[in-house]
């Protein structure tokens, strides 16, 4: 009877406690469930293995793919909405050797090429890009360096250029001791491309520079199609075209594509937001990029998106490992962080730029 009746208090004791707002036990949670957890963890950690322990930048894009990946949840994002896309100099690969890939492959396509005598105001501006290595970049030369690379692969086909290109791959990268140009690529941003593919999501590299010569620096490096390639565009013609409009000549089985000479405007800025629109036809859900060109994709993105989206920018600030803008760097992040887009510091985020046996060299002007 005495036992009944302390087993009936007790009860009641813990009925009030209750009601009175006590903590009550938690059921922990089952082994099973625990090393599910802790395999997703080291999974992402194996995949992300180039960056800083502990990178907040980082975390916030993996807390992203997460939720964007765990179907029912509120940040959920229907496999066939997630797309992302990257700009490529400065985002995905090195730009400072001593300029980027594009402008170095022209200089030496139009000064070097012992089968190519450029015209004089396309050596002129090869010889530029040259004279201005490791200084300033010359004012327009986003614009005249296009027009006049659009003028010396004239007559090129695709295949010939993308050739040209890959062997340029093979060259050394200046400013830098271990590493050619075909191997300047990132390596903590190269792992981001990998783990979100292996989330499902589908990645585009959209860029200023021309849409040829980007698929084979691409090729062997990434795994991302042709067909994913969005750049700058020079003109094309059928070689038995003569002076007649696309529109009025029949493509002919002696012809091949080529380029005509022309340019069509610097892929960069809004132009990214209308290729985007035009090429890819749904608003993308990631967007990364590293300069003032790529701000309007990282904008557009975020704006008005049906799914949860974010927008990453790649800030040089190492001048120990790369060439980086210190200075300037507190500035950039700022006006970035302003915009909503999460910045990763190469410096701070970054545990390996280009991997082991890499390192900045002298640089000989």
């Amino acid at each position: 009877m005495r036992r009944t009746i302390s087993t009936l208090l007790a009860l009641a004791i813990s009925i009030v406690l209750v009601g009175c707002g006590a903590t009550q036990p938690v059921a922990k949670p089952n082994a099973q469930e625990n090393a599910t957890e802790q395999n997703a963890t080291q999974a992402t950690t194996a995949q992300l293995a180039s960056w800083r322990e502990g990178s907040a930048s980082l975390k916030a894009l993996t807390d992203y793919v997460e939720a964007a990946t765990t179907e029912g949840g509120a940040g959920y994002v229907p496999v066939e909405e997630r797309i992302a896309v990257f700009d490529l100099d400065g985002t995905l690969m090195c730009e400072t050797y001593p300029w980027c890939f594009e402008y170095m492959v022209f200089a030496d396509y139009a000064l070097n090429n012992p089968s190519y005598e450029a015209p004089a105001e396309v050596a002129e501006v090869a010889q530029e890009i040259l004279d201005s290595a490791w200084g300033e970049k010359p004012s327009g030369m986003s614009t005249r360096q296009a027009s006049a690379a659009a003028i010396a692969y004239a007559g090129l086909t695709p295949e010939e250029l993308e050739a040209y290109v890959t062997e340029f791959k093979s060259s050394k990268a200046e400013g830098f001791e271990g590493m050619t140009r075909g191997e300047a690529w990132y390596k903590p941003m190269v792992e981001v491309v990998e783990y979100l593919q292996a989330h499902d999501f589908d990645v585009y590299v959209v860029t200023a520079t021309e849409r040829n010569i980007v698929r084979a620096i691409v090729a062997g490096a990434l795994d991302v199609d042709p067909s994913h390639v969005i750049g700058t565009e020079y003109g094309y013609c059928a070689t038995g075209q003569g002076d007649k409009d696309a529109g009025d000549y029949e493509f002919q089985p002696g012809d091949q594509i080529v380029f005509d000479g022309s340019y069509e405007g610097e892929n960069a800025k809004t132009s990214k937001v209308d290729a985007i629109v035009r090429e890819i036809g749904r608003q993308p859900v990631l967007a990364f990029g590293n300069s003032s060109g790529d701000e309007s994709m990282l904008t557009y993105v975020l704006a008005n998106n049906a799914n949860p989206s974010a927008s990453f920018m790649v800030l040089d600030d190492d001048a120990e490992r790369e060439y980086g803008d210190v200075e300037g760097a507190a500035e950039q992040r700022a006006k970035w962080e302003e915009a909503g887009y999460t910045v990763f510091s190469m410096h701070d985020d970054f545990a390996t730029i280009y991997g082991e046996g890499v390192q900045k060299a002298p640089v000989v002007k």
